[in-house]
This record gives C-alpha cells, sequence and structure tokens, in this order.
C-alpha cells in the first residue's frame, strides 16, 4: 500500500512538473522573454570558438533592418560576388560553417540570423503573414547591406525564404539555390511538425525531451539533421546549444509554426509554391541529401522540372544539413553553379 502511494506521489509530481512547463511556455508565447545579456555572451564566445576553428575568415557585425525594425546579426567574409545564405528552422547563421568559410574564398557571403535566433532581436510571429515576412527581411537585409542583387542560397525554412522573395522580385536574384528540404515541399506536413506546431503540445515537449541543451541539440541532429552527427565538432555543437538557449528563441520558433506552416494539415509553405515555380526564371539548383529525413529527393527532382531553368543534385550520404556531410561535394556543386 504504501509503495503504491509513493508510485502516485512521484507521477503526480512529475505530471505537475509537465503541466507547469506547459504553462510556462504557453505563458511566454505571449510576451518574449526580457533580453539576457549573459545567455547571448556565452554564445557570442561560442560563436567566436566555432569561426576560429574554420580559419577566421568569417566575422560578425550587425545592421539595423527596416522591415521588420529589428536589430540583425550578419556574419560576412571573402570579396567578390555576393552570396546570401540564408539558415533554416530554429537555427544560427554559424550553422553554415564550414561552408561559409570554404566559400568566402572567392565570394563575398553574408549569413544573416533571421528574427528570433541567434543574436539578432527575437521576434514574436503569432499573426504573422510568413510569406510577406520573409520577402521584407530579406529585402531588408540586402538594403542593409548595400547589395542591388546577390545569390540566395537557403535551406529549410531559409529556402522556403529564398523562393518567395525571388518569386517577388527576381530583378534581385542573379542565381537561386536550396541546400536540402525547402521547408514544407511535401503536400502533407509530418506528424511531428504538425505536434510542434500544436500550442500546448510543443510546450510540453520543449519543457521535457526537447529542452534546449546539449543532449537535445545532439539528438535533433542524429535524428534529423544529418546522417553523420559523429563527424559534428564539439564546437559546433556547443555553438547551436549556445543559441537555442538565448530566451526568446524557443518562442520565437514556435510561434512560427503555430502560426505559419500548416493549414488543414497541409503545408501552407513550398509546396504551396508549385503553380508559381515557373515564373522563377533565374538559375535555380536543388541540391539534396539522399537520407533528408524532411523529404525523398524526388521532391527536388519534382520541383526543377516546374522551373525554366532548374536543375537538381542529389548528394549521397547526407541529410538535411547536407553540407556537413559531404562538405567537399556540395562546395564542388555550388562552385560549379556559381562559375556556370
Amino acid at each position: 500500500m504504501a509503495s503504491i502511494s509513493r508510485r502516485k506521489a512521484i507521477f503526480g509530481a512529475a505530471g505537475l512538473a509537465v503541466g507547469v512547463g506547459a504553462v510556462r511556455l504557453w505563458y511566454l508565447h505571449q510576451t518574449l522573454p526580457p533580453r539576457d545579456p549573459a545567455a547571448e555572451d556565452h554564445f557570442r564566445q561560442a560563436q567566436d570558438r566555432l569561426l576560429s576553428e574554420n580559419g577566421g575568415s568569417i566575422h560578425s557585425r550587425f545592421v539595423q533592418l527596416a522591415n521588420p525594425n529589428i536589430r540583425a546579426q550578419v556574419l560576412e567574409g571573402g570579396q567578390g560576388e555576393p552570396v546570401l545564405l540564408v539558415h533554416g528552422g530554429n537555427g544560427i547563421a554559424a550553422q553554415w560553417e564550414s561552408l561559409l568559410s570554404r566559400l568566402s574564398s572567392g565570394f563575398h557571403v553574408f549569413a544573416p540570423d533571421r528574427p528570433g535566433c541567434g543574436l539578432t532581436d527575437m521576434f514574436d510571429y503569432s499573426h504573422i503573414p510568413l510569406r510577406e515576412h520573409a520577402v521584407a527581411f530579406l529585402g531588408s537585409t540586402m538594403d542593409a547591406l548595400g547589395l542591388k542583387t546577390a545569390t540566395l542560397i537557403g535551406n529549410s525554412m531559409g529556402g522556403y525564404f529564398s523562393l518567395v522573395f525571388a518569386l517577388a522580385h527576381p530583378e534581385r536574384v542573379s542565381r537561386l539555390i536550396t541546400v536540402g528540404e525547402p521547408a514544407g515541399s511535401s503536400a502533407i506536413i509530418r506528424p511531428s511538425h504538425r505536434l510542434l506546431s500544436t500550442r500546448g503540445i510543443n510546450g510540453i515537449l520543449y519543457s521535457t525531451v526537447m529542452k534546449p541543451g546539449p543532449s537535445a541539440t545532439y539528438e535533433g541532429f542524429k535524428r534529423m539533421l544529418v546522417a553523420h552527427p559523429e563527424r559534428l565538432s564539439k564546437t559546433y555543437l556547443d555553438c547551436r546549444t549556445a543559441g537555442s538557449e538565448i530566451p526568446g528563441a524557443t518562442e520565437s520558433w514556435l510561434t512560427m509554426l503555430e502560426d505559419g506552416i500548416t493549414k488543414h494539415g497541409q503545408s501552407t509553405l513550398t509546396y504551396a509554391l508549385r503553380p508559381e515555380l515557373a515564373k522563377l526564371t533565374m538559375p535555380t539548383l536543388m541540391i539534396w541529401g539522399d537520407k533528408d529525413t524532411f523529404g525523398p529527393p524526388s521532391l527536388a527532382t519534382e520541383m526543377a522540372g516546374m522551373m525554366p531553368r532548374g536543375k537538381a543534385e542529389v548528394i549521397h550520404d547526407a541529410g538535411h544539413l547536407a553540407w556537413l556531410d559531404q562538405p567537399d561535394e556540395v562546395e564542388t556543386l555550388i562552385r560549379s553553379f556559381l562559375r556556370s
């Protein structure tokens, strides 16, 4: 009888903890937490170590954007034709390393932290039309950097951002490259993403099994992002973890998912763009890992075939962040495409 009571007490306490965590995240959805200079400085130091590890050719700068009216961090390096890299999901600009460092030899590369990510101001996506936001953000970023035109390289959500910007302003996009599945390329949203886009459920997940930290970072890369997590350096993982632990990063990400990716269980993102892909007249390259857990390479072939100058390339033994699994092959494909 005593053991049963103890078990009930343990389960009750666990349930209470989960409930408190869910309520806390629900509340934080309504009001982004205040800035945490210590957490931001911790991330800045981790980012500096990562950039130094890859040769130190990339440096950080800040620009003031007009729309949205926020301060954004941009990683920059190299000289030559401008190339703007747009990261995905709840990621950070630094996750483009070492591709950034590699491309800085021959090109002028820029990689912004998107709103709500890294050292760019946190952002509440509630009730924000995501397509219009994506176009405004990339346009304002290019304006702040003094770029009339650029090649865009986007991964995942950054791939979607790049596609809709190219559709809205084709005169400003010289070439377009996506690496990994552009967000929402399939008609049906994955069950895991539907859970993450459901308020309350996502709060429970991010306060328990997906709570930001070293373990969650590694498991996320292992389950969803790369084919070979064992190849990632500790410096890389530490930087990604430090970014996820900045107060407001989780809330920004979840409000984007809740308001921006699905309607009636179907994608409102890249799949919904298919009727417009014929308007993408600039040279476009879709690079796709054969082990991308977000969608099969056949999606790249289908979409590239809808574009007047589209091309699809499949990378063997690579996941969603293909440049981390096969850096030499991805770099070679991009350089060849940019010089063609």
